[in-house]
């Protein structure tokens, strides 16, 4: 009881994370999604994948967010630094449990590198993982039509989509999402303010 308290706490005050009240009876049957991730997050995304012990993570572009290379590519040599820093955190993962959509600032052939056994995709796809249909891309407007069950993007944040029936849209920008691969169940886990604040800084020279 008393490591619960303390990892909560460290969960809150340290890594500014606060999981939905349900979150615990989600563990081991969930896909974890994350999309244009700052360094400063790697940290956090760690304690993720722990506490959930996921089947499958998905992210969906833009690994190292803080670093953008389609208008700075002579900063290939950091992004490949925090690329090394990414594979220890995903290192419980691997094989098509680890699935990489690369974004417009990501190196595919460094992604390939750094994590080999990994599913690294360019541009998006449609996939069934653990009997969860998925439409993935990193930027909405590329994401393939029609919509699957769960579409889940990032790069942008476009108007809102509302769930058209039964298909979801998930936008990896604005949250972490755990998909539950039995019954569908979302939870939605906010980006911490650092981590905005990141993005916000860096939005001024462009996604």
């Amino acid at each position: 009881m008393e490591r619960d308290v303390w990892h909560s706490l460290y969960r809150r005050m340290v890594l500014g994370l606060s999981l939905p009240e349900q979150a615990r009876e989600h563990r081991g049957r969930v896909l974890l999604h994350f999309s244009d991730t700052p360094s400063t997050f790697y940290s956090a995304m760690r304690h993720l994948v722990d506490y959930f012990e996921p089947l499958c993570i998905i992210h969906t572009g833009d690994l190292a967010d803080e670093v953008k290379l389609e208008l700075h590519p002579g900063e290939l040599p950091l992004y490949r630094k925090k690329l090394a820093e990414l594979r220890s955190v995903l290192s419980p993962l691997s094989g098509d449990r680890l699935v990489i959509i690369t974004g417009n600032h990501d190196h595919e052939c460094s992604v390939r590198e750094f994590f080999p056994e990994g599913l690294v995709i360019e541009g998006g796809a449609r996939l069934n993982l653990f009997g969860l249909d998925l439409n993935l891309s990193h930027e909405p407007e590329r994401l393939g039509t029609p919509p699957s069950r769960f579409n889940l993007f990032g790069h942008s944040m476009p108007p809102e989509v509302d769930a058209d029936g039964d298909k979801i849209f998930l936008n990896g920008l604005k949250a972490v999402h755990v998909l539950n691969v039995d019954s569908g169940v979302v939870l939605s886990i906010p980006y911490p303010k650092y981590v905005d604040d990141a993005r916000f800084n860096r939005k001024k020279v462009g996604l």
